[in-house]
C-alpha cells in the first residue's frame, strides 16, 4: 500500500513537471496594456506593447494571434496574416486561429490554385494536428513514467494477475506512446525543415537574382504566402506554386518560424 501511495505521489510529480512545460513563459507587462489598448479600439497602441513582448522573446499562440488581430483591424493585412500563422504553428488545431487567417488569405489578392485535397490525407492530417507539439511532448514524457512505474510495479508484485495485467497496460502504452511519438517527430521535422514567408509589405517584386538591379519576374500582394527555399544576404530565395520561383526583400516579408 505504501508502495502504491508513493507510485502515485511521483507520477503526479510527474504531470506537473508536464503541466509547467505546456504554460511556457508569457509574462509580460506588455500583455495586460495592449488588451486594454485593443477593447479602446486603439489598435496602433496593442500592436507596440504585443510587439515588445515578441522582441523580448515571449512565444505565445494567444498573443500572436491578437497580433493578428490588432493588425487585421489596423489595415496590415499582410502581417496579419503572419501572425495568425505563427500562432498556428503553436497550436495548430485552434479553429478560431485557422478561420481568421482563411478570412484573412481570402482578401489577398494573388490566388495559387490548389490541388483537390484527399479525404483519407485530410482525416489522418486532422488527427496529426488535434493535439499541439508541447502537449504531445508532455504526453509522452506522462506515458514513459507510467510504464516505468507500472513495470516497478510488475518487479515487486507476487499476484501473477496483476502482473498481466501489468504487461497488457505497458503494451497498450507503448503503443500510444509510438503514435503520438511518430506525430510529434514529423512536426519537429517540419519545423526544422519547412520554413514559409508573408509579404507584409504592399508589394514585394520577385526578382531573378538577389540583386537590387536583377529583372522583376514577377509582383507579390501583401499577404501572399509562399515557401522560403534559403536565404541570400539582404534577400529570401521563395517559390509559390510551379510557375513563381525567385528572390524577394527581406524587408519585405516576415518569415514564419
Amino acid at each position: 500500500m505504501k508502495f502504491m501511495n508513493s507510485l502515485a505521489i511521483v507520477f503526479c510529480a510527474a504531470i506537473a513537471f508536464a503541466s509547467s512545460a505546456i504554460a511556457g513563459e508569457t509574462s509580460c507587462a506588455g500583455i495586460e496594456a495592449g488588451t486594454k489598448a485593443y477593447n479602446e479600439s486603439d489598435f496602433e497602441r496593442a500592436i507596440d506593447e504585443w510587439r515588445t513582448c515578441v522582441d523580448n522573446g515571449i512565444e505565445n499562440a494567444d498573443l500572436f494571434y491578437n497580433l493578428g488581430n490588432a493588425y487585421f483591424r489596423n489595415g496590415n493585412l499582410g502581417f496579419s496574416i503572419f501572425y495568425y500563422k505563427q500562432a498556428l504553428r503553436l497550436k495548430a488545431n485552434d479553429e478560431d486561429m485557422q478561420h481568421n487567417l482563411n478570412f484573412a488569405q481570402a482578401m489577398t489578392r494573388d490566388k495559387v490554385e490548389e490541388e483537390e485535397e484527399n479525404p483519407i490525407l485530410s482525416t489522418l492530417f486532422q488527427m496529426h494536428h488535434a493535439l499541439s507539439l508541447k502537449t504531445q511532448l508532455a504526453l509522452l514524457l506522462i506515458l514513459f513514467w507510467c510504464a516505468i512505474f507500472i513495470a516497478i510495479y510488475r518487479k515487486f508484485s507476487f499476484n501473477e494477475k496483476m502482473k498481466n495485467v501489468g504487461m497488457g497496460a505497458i503494451f497498450v502504452l507503448t503503443l500510444i506512446f509510438c503514435v503520438i511519438g511518430a506525430s510529434a517527430a514529423y512536426k519537429i521535422f517540419v519545423l526544422e525543415t519547412e520554413v514559409t514567408g508573408v509579404v507584409t509589405a504592399k508589394d514585394a517584386d520577385v526578382t531573378s537574382a538577389p540583386d537590387n538591379k536583377a529583372q522583376t519576374l514577377n509582383t507579390l500582394s501583401e499577404g501572399t504566402s509562399f515557401e522560403v527555399t534559403g536565404e541570400q544576404g539582404n534577400f529570401v530565395e521563395i517559390r509559390l506554386g510551379e510557375k513563381i520561383r525567385g528572390f524577394v526583400k527581406k524587408s519585405d516579408v516576415g518569415i514564419v518560424q
